[in-house]
């Protein structure tokens, strides 16, 4: 098959799992002899390797800052985005396109990508496609800007004049709405978010399951390693720097663990700091709790280093405050023989089983993470099933070669269908 994959991001630049999960699967689908071309934006190009398949050309609009004398940039973007999506699926002709985190792309390309005659399949590690069912213009800058809204008279005048110097430049100001298809769900959850919000596909669903790849597929297969008891306990954060992450909880924990529990630890945090102020918040919070000498900021780490990142730590911390769709770094810490302590919101707890392959404490409760940390701790046998029970886990449920034969089944199925 020619499959056409499209990612707002592709690593290596990259600012989570949902960009990861679209590069192992494209290369999984390689590696079997299908035809993979990649349909990504140019965001940090200067650090993105260039390789064969990989089109970075679309515009990237996560660190774009618009006004109105933004417009004949923004009508410049819009035309050559548009273009180009027109150009890969006219001169690659793809048997289908799987759609990741598309959600920042602008609207006019995914009305292409997913209204025309090529099956479009999503597979769904977050919220954009129902944020687009509710609003089609949402996300969509411009779309957004001049969507109607109640305001007052000489506002919606000046916004009408506005509207017709885009339309004027190019701009696009209207939002179609998008088909949904064909989706590939990574958590029940998610599914069951969508369902609950109006959203089916219009053809098929399925639930897919993420899947570890590479070294950490190899790692979920061997044997937990004997950790040596170290001091301070070595706890870790790993993922993106917002508060929805809950890192503070992780801070915080810090005190309460020793005052209460006489364990001393540190905590690496590792990740993009996508959300500065938040970052400046948590140093400030660091500060306060006279924990700053026990925090050590780690920055993004490149993916070839996070094996042996994870297996250098006694407990992976997973304290998201929110939903989350799923969370890929449990697994990669469960397939490298960390602990994991996490809060099994959303997604995450169809992969934590309390007591079996991880310990769970409520979200924002630093005090509850204490407690989980210091059983931790003083029982070596209990870190030693979880660990082993943990590897097991994703041994039987989560492992990359299983994902990739679902999502390519779900592909043969779909373009079969329009062959007849």
């Amino acid at each position: 098959m020619r499959l056409l994959v499209c990612s707002d991001l592709y690593p290596p630049a990259s600012l989570g799992g949902y960009e990861v999960a679209a590069s192992e699967v494209a290369a999984a689908l390689r590696g079997r002899g299908h035809e993979i071309r990649v349909l990504t934006t140019d965001y940090r190009t200067a650090a993105a390797r260039q390789e064969d398949g990989v089109a970075r050309i679309l515009h990237s609009r996560l660190d774009a800052h618009w006004t109105t004398r933004s417009l004949p940039r923004a009508a410049a973007w819009e035309r050559a985005d548009a273009r180009a999506a027109s150009l890969t699926l006219a001169g690659f002709r793809p048997d289908a396109i799987l759609l990741w985190n598309v959600g920042s792309l602008a609207h006019s390309v995914l009305a292409r990508l997913m209204n025309g005659p090529i099956p479009a399949v999503v597979y769904v590690f977050g919220d954009w496609p129902l944020r687009k069912h509710r609003a089609p213009e949402d996300l969509d800058y411009w779309a957004s800007f001049f969507a109607p809204r109640p305001e007052r008279p000489w506002r919606r005048a000046a916004r009408t004049l506005s509207e017709r110097l885009a339309r004027g430049v190019g701009v696009g100001t209207r939002a179609a709405p998008l088909r949904f298809d064909h989706f590939e769900f990574g958590s029940r959850f998610m599914m069951e978010t969508f369902h609950r919000g109006g959203l089916a596909a219009a053809v098929s669903e399925r639930l897919i399951y993420y899947g570890v790849f590479g070294e950490f597929a190899l790692a979920a297969t061997q044997p937990a390693p004997e950790l040596p008891r170290a001091d301070p306990m070595r706890l870790l954060f790993v993922g993106r720097l917002w508060e929805a992450k809950g890192v503070h909880t992780a801070l915080e924990a810090l005190p309460a663990l020793s005052q209460s529990h006489g364990v001393d630890a540190t905590l690496t945090i590792a990740g993009p700091a996508e959300h500065t102020d938040y970052v400046a918040a948590l140093e400030r919070r660091a500060a306060e709790l006279q924990v700053a000498d026990r925090v050590r900021w780690a920055g993004p780490v490149a993916r070839e280093r996070l094996l042996d990142l994870y297996a250098s730590h006694d407990a992976l911390v997973f304290p998201s405050i929110y939903d989350e769709p799923f969370g890929i770094v449990q697994l990669e810490a469960m397939a490298a023989g960390c602990a994991v302590v996490g809060t099994g919101t959303g997604g995450s707890g169809e992969i934590l089983d309390a007591g079996e392959n991880a310990l769970l404490f409520e979200a924002g409760d630093a005090s509850s993470l204490a407690v989980q940390l210091a059983r931790l701790r003083h029982d070596y046998a209990l870190a030693r099933r979880l660990r082993e029970r943990a590897k097991r886990t994703v041994r039987s449920r989560f492992m990359g070669e299983r994902m990739a034969d679902e999502i390519e089944s779900h592909l043969r199925e779909i373009a079969a269908a329009v062959r007849r």
